[in-house]
C-alpha cells in the first residue's frame, strides 16, 4: 500500500476545495451565451456528455407560443430549466429561468427572469 505524504494529502484537498467552490455559470451568463444564436447549436451542445441534460438522459421537449414561436426546454441543474423561446428562424430570442435551483447573476435578482433581443 501507498503511503501519501502529508503535502500531497492537502495539494489533494485543496484542489478538491477549489473545484467544489468554482463559480458555477448564472443563468445570465448562459443566456449571454445562447441569446441570437440558433437552437441547433445549442442542441448539439446538449448532447455533450459533460452537459446536465446529457447526464440525466433528458428527452427534447417544447411546447408552442400563441405568437407562432415556441420554447424549448433546457435543464441546466437539478431543479433548474431554462424556456428558451425560439422564433421561426429557429433563432433563440428569450428565455425563463424555471425552478428553485437556478442560480442568478445577483443575489438580489428574482428567481423568474426574461430578456428580449429583437
Amino acid at each position: 500500500m501507498k503511503h501519501w505524504s502529508v503535502n500531497t494529502v492537502l495539494l489533494l484537498l485543496y484542489i478538491v476545495l477549489l473545484y467544489g467552490c468554482a463559480p458555477q455559470l448564472s443563468v445570465e451568463d448562459l443566456s449571454r451565451e445562447w441569446i441570437a444564436r440558433p437552437l441547433s447549436e445549442l442542441k448539439q451542445e446538449m448532447k455533450s456528455p459533460d452537459s446536465y441534460a446529457s447526464k440525466i438522459g433528458w428527452k427534447e421537449t417544447t411546447y408552442p407560443l400563441p405568437n407562432r414561436n415556441f420554447v424549448f426546454i433546457q435543464p441546466v441543474g437539478a431543479d433548474c430549466s431554462v424556456h428558451w423561446e425560439v422564433n421561426e428562424g429557429d433563432i433563440i430570442i428569450a428565455y425563463q429561468a424555471k425552478g428553485k435551483g437556478c442560480k442568478q447573476g445577483r443575489p438580489d435578482s428574482i428567481t423568474d427572469i426574461q430578456i428580449r433581443s429583437e
